[in-house]
């Protein structure tokens, strides 16, 4: 797909086409059959669908044509070249949808949804990206900044005329104010579920040497990514691999045995395997069960998010294993185990991605995040000042609501916020 945008869309591209009727006159949002040519040579290279979609009905609000060539990549990229050599040029990464954004067709909101979108890896991260594209988080924000906006303006009129008794009254304001920042917490909860769903948990295999972490993590991946062998130390450095459970992606971390290091590179694997865990949503504490259990790996998990499993349970149980009532027992040889130590992974994603919040869920950028904070806070405050302190104070508060709102939204926002925004998306988007 070669897509071009802007005022002289139609006149760059039309040298280049062999058609029953001219470019110019193809009507809008049709798909017809062309002959791609050689402007110089006349020769034909390819022949391609072609669809006109002109302004303001197209995504960038542009006059819009976009060529469906065979896929080549030295066809594409020649055609290209012959564009950009006409007078177009290269879109630079998101430009697309930075042109949506500026020329009103999106709002930043629902433009910043469109690299979620983009970058969703399961099917509920692609729900929830939809649904803030559809525009359902714009909406929401946009409501409450209409309603910051009203109380503002009640309130200005209070402060103009304290004795008319007209505008808002400020007991009623603050019981507002405390409606809306509820219903900014309510969305930040929401956005904290979505982004489990959309950026995933890490999950690191730790344990002793040769307690099975590695032949784990290709029983739970389905294939053989860590090398495996009955030689303890065998990994020295971190394995991972990703799979999706209850739809959200999960990185799972293989690492080293953690043990009194033999010489220098199994200090550093051992040193990479603890920044490993700190950097984890959870660990699974992998054990060997035919064995006397290692407490010095349960004490240093000991305030961490854990799950005990009690690994190479295909081979006679030591009596101090079974003393873990809540470790789950598995065989990587076997797989007795494993469809277990996934129902209780599947859990654990559940609690922390609230499955059951998907209706109302929020996938919001960290820009967006951000911001959320920062309203409820600037609400928060606006709230204890309008009964504490001066109407003036609270108005102050209440605008720095508004400006959040704002942004959110993409009201006066800088060039170099959009900047930031934009280059983060692929190109031809």
């Amino acid at each position: 797909m070669i897509r071009v945008s802007g005022r002289d869309a139609i006149a760059l591209v039309a040298p280049l086409l062999r058609t029953a009727i001219p470019l110019e006159a193809f009507p809008s949002h049709r798909v017809r059959r062309v002959a791609i040519v050689d402007a110089k040579s006349g020769e034909r290279v390819d022949e391609a669908l072609c669809t006109v979609m002109r302004a303001p009905r197209s995504y960038t609000a542009e006059d819009v044509v976009e060529l469906s060539c065979h896929g080549s990549p030295a066809l594409l990229r020649m055609v290209t070249l012959w564009i950009v050599a006409g007078g177009a040029r290269l879109a630079a990464p998101g430009e697309f949808t930075r042109r949506a954004f500026l020329n009103g067709r999106l709002d930043l909101a629902r433009a910043e949804a469109v690299a979620l979108m983009i970058s969703a890896r399961t099917d509920r991260a692609v729900a929830l990206a939809a649904r803030a594209l559809a525009g359902g988080f714009s909406d929401q924000v946009r409501a409450l900044r209409d309603a910051l906006v009203d109380l503002m303006a009640g309130l200005e009129v209070t402060l103009d005329f304290p004795e008319e008794r007209v505008g808002h009254d400020v007991g009623a304001a603050r019981v507002t104010v405390a409606r809306l920042r509820a219903d900014v917490e309510r969305w930040l909860a929401a956005a904290r579920h979505g982004r489990v769903v959309h950026d995933g948990i890490t999950v690191a295999l730790v344990g002793p040497p040769n307690a099975g972490k590695s032949s784990l993590l290709n029983a739970l991946l389905g294939r053989d990514r860590a090398i495996v062998s009955p030689v303890p130390g065998t990994t020295r450095d971190v394995v991972d691999g990703t799979i999706a459970i209850a739809g959200v992606p999960v990185r799972l971390l293989d690492t080293a045995g953690l043990d009194v290091p033999r010489d220098a590179i199994e200090a550093e694997g051992i040193r990479r395997s603890r920044r490993a865990m700190e950097e984890s949503d959870l660990l699974l504490v992998v054990l060997d069960g035919s064995i006397l259990p290692d407490q010095r790996v349960l004490e240093e998990t000991a305030d961490r998010a854990r799950v005990i499993v009690r690994a190479k349970c295909d081979l006679p149980a030591h009596p101090a294993a079974a003393a873990h009532r809540d470790a789950v027992a598995v065989s990587a040889v076997s797989g007795e185990g494993i469809e277990a130590l996934l129902g209780r992974l599947a859990q654990e994603v559940e609690d922390r991605a609230a499955a059951a919040g998907d209706e109302g869920g929020i996938v919001a950028s960290l820009r967006q995040f951000e911001l959320l904070h920062a309203l409820s806070a600037s609400l928060a405050a606006g709230e204890c000042a309008l009964g504490e302190a001066p109407l003036e104070a609270a108005l102050v508060d209440l605008k720095d609501a508004l400006n959040h709102a704002g942004a959110v939204l993409g009201v006066d926002v800088g060039d170099a916020v959009l900047d930031h925004i934009f280059a983060t998306f692929c190109l031809g988007k």
